[in-house]
């Protein structure tokens, strides 16, 4: 019998072609594994060299034993009329055929589906990231102005259809970057980079911009602008298009787009004075952030009354204010100003969807409290701009007050995907995963550095509740001696209310109240602490924006007959008969309802 006879008649052939096809397989899970487990790479190259070590170990075994009814022998010790290599050659077959086909199956999975998640391969040829432009002009105070050029010129790349942009957050938290642009480009996914500079000096503004291949790490264009502060929209316009056309250029693509930047107002005091409200409402972390917000964007709507994206910004700030314990103005003043700034704004341009949020949820401030109509408005909202984080904010904490916290989550977790720093967001998160009994993944969101430079005393008694909730009973104390407008109070008897509740806590709420009036300090507009001690008659309204009532400690509070008459005062059970209940309420009559 010649060599290949024997070699095949002792499955040699067969053995080698299992063995290269489950290697093969290994190093595809391996492939996959190891970033996920953060293994080692000296663990996959270890792996492979067993791998092929033992590859001529195996056919030198295939070789001299055989695998028999009674065990593993020597081959010359079997007797060939005895021997089931044929048998065995069959099941190494239909080995071989299964491992094949699972291989197929990974092949087909890398080929097809999991290299599809990042898109597909022309539009990952296409994306691109703008990253802040740097601040030039010696002033720190001016790096609003350079973040807003290069916000506008991302806004108007995310028109162009065919080509992929970079969020906004994902690309500005490379602010001040240490790394190459090869590697920012691979963090974000994307094959171009665009980065510049802007130079604000009174009227005079140079911005440089410039495009890189990521992929070779060459200037592809790269352009100064001299220009006068007379329409900077102009110049956002020029640099998208010269952007777009050289991405096309390079990709040997068309351009027959050309891209257009919104002219906001023609006034660029006006507009200086919009971006630094606008930013500064969207960051609010503290009282002073909106008092700024406002007083920069009513000078804004003083020198340009058509500016309308500056009354919706003004509609917002009004909105929110008095949330903030502002008392310069009534509550009720408040809300009509905001009233008014959204109409003036949407008398200018129906599609602003800001200010259509900010309607949405001034119905629900205030009597009637219409929540059907809000609800729709703000879906309405959506469906203009979906990326709105203010709007996606207060979506989600409508909902939430309602009593739908997963959906309200699910806003709030959507807002912060889009902007990570966007605080309130984080706040009202953080509070519906505690309604929710998801104690852990709130305090991980608590301990994020959204909050780190947080003042305590800007955080709210629900804030005493969310701490307490994680865990942390001498922060919870430490944070209710020190509450804007509340400093000094009896914490400890609050603390003791939401950690016994049910309980007669009518002598605490004696001294409370005492502290109150000596303090001038008026309870009504704390609803939580008022609920904690069991004085639910005197909770005239829990809808202070925040899903306190929701959370374990208020669940007497729930079930009481004052609960049931505020729900349907502030028009959730017209909501609920409407629309459904959340999970935690049920209908019990035909005007009735019960919650857990």
């Amino acid at each position: 019998m010649s060599l290949f006879q024997e070699l095949k008649r002792r499955n040699v052939f067969r053995v080698s072609i299992a063995y290269a096809i489950v290697a093969w397989l290994i190093l595809q899970i391996l492939d996959v594994v190891v970033p996920i487990l953060e293994i080692p790479d000296w663990v996959g190259k270890a792996i492979l060299l067993v791998i092929a070590l033992g590859f001529p170990i195996v056919l030198v075994f295939a070789w001299a034993f055989e695998l028999t009814p009674e065990g593993l022998k020597f081959e010359r010790d079997v007797d060939r009329s005895q021997s089931i290599t044929p048998t065995t050659g069959r099941k190494l077959d239909f080995m071989i055929i299964g491992v094949l086909v699972i291989a197929l199956v990974l092949f087909s999975l890398d080929k097809f589906h999991w290299s599809a998640d990042s898109g597909s391969p022309e539009m990952q040829k296409r994306s691109i990231a703008v990253l802040p432009f740097i601040n030039m002009s010696g002033d720190p105070e001016q790096q609003y102005f350079s973040d807003g050029i290069s916000e506008e010129i991302l806004n108007a790349l995310v028109r162009v259809e065919g080509i992929s942009v970079a969020s906004r957050t994902s690309s500005f938290n490379f602010r001040d970057h240490e790394q190459s642009i090869p590697e920012i480009a691979d963090a974000l996914g994307v094959l171009f980079v665009l980065e510049g500079s802007v130079r604000k000096s009174g009227n005079q503004v140079r911005i440089t911009a410039q495009l890189i291949d990521a992929e070779s790490d060459r200037h592809l264009w790269s352009d100064t602008y001299d220009r006068e502060l007379v329409n900077i929209f102009v110049i956002q316009s020029e640099i998208a298009n010269a952007i777009t056309s050289a991405i096309h250029g390079e990709l040997g693509i068309a351009n027959d787009v050309e891209v257009q930047v919104k002219t906001l107002t023609k006034n660029m005091n006006a507009y200086d004075l919009y971006l630094k409200g606008s930013i500064a409402f969207s960051h609010r972390a503290v009282q002073q952030d909106l008092i700024d917000s406002m007083n920069w964007l009513e000078q804004a709507v003083a020198i340009d009354p058509q500016f309308a994206a500056a009354w919706e910004a003004l509609s917002a700030t009004y909105s929110a204010i008095p949330f903030w314990r502002v008392t310069d103005r009534t509550f009720e003043e408040y809300l009509q100003l905001s009233n008014d700034a959204a109409d003036r704004a949407l008398g200018i341009d129906p599609d602003l969807a800001l200010a259509r949020a900010v309607r949405a949820s001034n119905l629900t401030s205030s009597p009637p409290y219409r929540q059907v109509e809000a609800i729709h408005e703000f879906e309405r909202a959506l469906e203009l701009e979906p990326t709105n984080t203010t709007a996606l904010h207060w979506y989600g904490t409508s909902l939430a007050l309602l009593g739908f916290n997963e959906e309200g989550v699910a806003a709030q977790q959507r807002c912060l995907d889009i902007d990570p720093a966007y605080i309130n967001c984080a706040f009202y998160l953080e509070q519906l995963l505690h309604a929710l009994g998801r104690h852990e993944e709130a305090a991980a969101v608590f301990e994020a550095d959204q909050f780190e430079h947080v003042p305590w005393t800007d955080m709210t008694p629900t804030n005493v509740t969310t701490v307490l909730l994680s865990g942390n009973r001498l922060a919870a104390k430490i944070l209710a001696d020190n509450l804007v407008g509340l400093v000094g109070m009896p914490g400890y008897l609050f603390i003791k209310a939401l950690e016994h509740p049910g309980q007669d806590h009518s002598e605490s709420l004696r001294k409370f109240d005492a502290w109150a009036t000596e303090n001038d300090v008026d309870l009504s507009t704390y609803p939580e602490i008022l609920a904690a001690f069991g004085a639910y008659d005197r909770v005239a309204n829990p809808l202070n924006a925040e899903p306190w009532f929701w959370m374990s400690m208020y669940k007497h509070f729930r079930q009481s007959r004052e609960f049931r008459t505020l729900m349907h005062n502030n028009g959730f059970l017209e909501y609920w008969q409407s629309k459904g209940f959340p999970p935690q309420c049920r209908a019990v009559r035909a005007d009735d309802f019960e919650c857990d």
